[in-house]
């Protein structure tokens, strides 16, 4: 299980990164792994805490 103050580390990466990659690779942790945690956490609270877009 992750802290709160992991949780809080890897959701301020992504939202000043505004990408999972990149948040990724500033908290030196797997793409897979962030994304996993920040899914998670969405579900635990019940809230989408970021939309997903595709760039086209």
């Amino acid at each position: 299980m992750m802290t709160l103050r992991q949780i809080r580390h890897h959701f301020i990466a992504v939202a000043e990164t505004g990408s999972i990659s990149s948040a990724a690779q500033a908290v030196y942790i797997s793409q897979s792994t962030l994304t996993l945690a920040i899914q998670q956490l969405e579900q635990e609270i019940g809230v989408s805490l970021f939309n997903n877009t595709i760039a086209g």
